[in-house]
């Protein structure tokens, strides 16, 4: 799949603090790297599309697909319980600011 870019923890200080925030729009929308397994095949395909297809970028398009199917799932919009999210936020470096 393709690289996701990562962006320098340090901030030059003649950047204003309000370009440097994000909003709260903006959070949660940044990309994090996610492994899963798929088939051999499915893995071909993806990589033939990106060949082949102008514009095709596999992560935006396993994104929507990702998304249109958690949409569809009532429990997947359902906030966690307060001691769970507490304990993911806090085991999972992926969920840190």
């Amino acid at each position: 799949m393709d690289e996701v870019p990562t962006q320098s923890s340090s901030t030059p200080d003649s950047v204003p603090a309000t370009l440097v925030t994000k909003s709260a729009e903006e959070a949660g929308q940044e990309w994090v790297q996610f492994s899963t397994y798929l088939h051999r095949n499915t893995y071909l395909r993806l990589k033939q599309a990106e060949y082949w297809e102008p514009g095709f970028v596999a992560r935006q398009q396993i994104e929507q697909v990702v998304s249109a199917l958690l949409d569809s799932l009532e429990g997947a919009n359902r906030p966690l319980p307060e001691d769970q999210l507490q304990k993911l936020l806090q085991k999972n470096k992926k969920l840190k600011p």
